[in-house]
């Protein structure tokens, strides 16, 4: 087989498109001014022209990628850089700033952890909560006061905010979930129903006491709609009571919304096909009144509107 040098040598078609590729990169916007100041030689051309295509072929801090995910680079994210090493021309890659933004934004999506959680509760935002009326205003006030508190590590109360439904109680909790996660603090937020009931899944899978420790754990935990579970012993004394008890014995943020109030909440606890249980109700209302001041939230129904 002849070497490929002597297939070009007999075929001048050949050589004179590579000598036309060679020519249009080499006086490329982005290539000419990288040869003039390192003094390139035709030799160091010849041996590096496709380091120098890779190179003219690619976007330079995002200027032809309008994101990270429609990035055109060879490698996704990076800006490609030219520098010279023994003679040869040769090619890096650094992450650009869409790369940079995107790796943020992943980044910030962990700080929020989110069980059965809508999607307008996931995206809600502080400043998109509606004050129209006393008991909102005082709720968002409370809540930014909350959020700059647990930012510089101090000991605060939670929130238990109560009222008729489609309030926003939800949205409320979303809201301030983002808020902490602008100030990089984790949270945990789940539907109290859907969770009781993954959380009984994990007798099956083995996944029980990690998914429990979990919400234990977390640094910041809202119970969205506590309330709305089927009230069990094991609901009550295995779950929930454990749950709150630890949360009080460790002084950890704790937030909940209900269409109870602290004293309908209580009355669904001790209601248990057991009868009546009064004693182990107050028992974790002891733990929620420790954890959390009450807010009420009355008024306009948003879903509806």
């Amino acid at each position: 087989m002849k070497p490929f040098s002597a297939f070009v040598k007999n075929n001048p078609g050949i050589m004179a498109k590579i000598e036309q590729v060679k020519r249009e990169t080499i006086n490329h916007p982005d290539i000419k001014p990288f040869i003039e100041e390192h003094n390139i030689t035709e030799e160091m051309i010849d041996k590096d022209l496709t380091i120098l295509q890779e190179y003219k072929d690619q976007s330079k801090l995002c200027e032809r990628c309008a994101s990270y995910g429609k990035c055109i680079n060879f490698v996704k994210g990076h800006t490609p850089r030219l520098y010279i090493e023994d003679e040869r021309i040769k090619i890096t890659y650094s992450p650009c700033p869409n790369k940079k933004i995107h790796d943020e934004e992943q980044l910030m999506k962990e700080y929020v952890t989110a069980m059965h959680v809508p999607y307008e509760t996931l995206n809600a935002k502080i400043k998109s909560i509606d004050l129209d009326g006393t008991e909102r205003i005082n709720i968002v006030k409370r809540a930014v006061e909350i959020c700059n508190d647990i930012a510089a590590g101090k000991q605060t109360r939670g929130m238990y905010i109560h009222g008729s439904f489609g309030t926003g109680k939800s949205y409320i909790l979303g809201a301030i979930a983002n808020q902490l996660k602008e100030r990089h603090i984790y949270t945990t937020i789940f539907y109290v129903p859907e969770f009781l009931r993954e959380l009984k899944s994990g007798f099956n899978d083995g996944t029980y006491e990690q998914k429990l420790d979990r919400v234990k754990n977390s640094p910041v935990l809202m119970l969205d709609d506590i309330g709305s579970e089927e009230m069990t012993p094991w609901v009550r004394d295995e779950v929930l009571g454990p749950l709150f008890h630890y949360r009080m014995m460790n002084q950890l943020p704790t937030f909940f919304s209900s269409n109870f109030n602290k004293d309908e909440l209580r009355f669904h606890f001790q209601q248990t096909k057991n009868g009546e249980e009064k004693t182990k109700a107050y028992r974790m209302m002891e733990r929620i009144e420790a954890l959390t001041d009450a807010y009420p939230l009355n008024g306009k129904n948003y879903r509806r509107s």
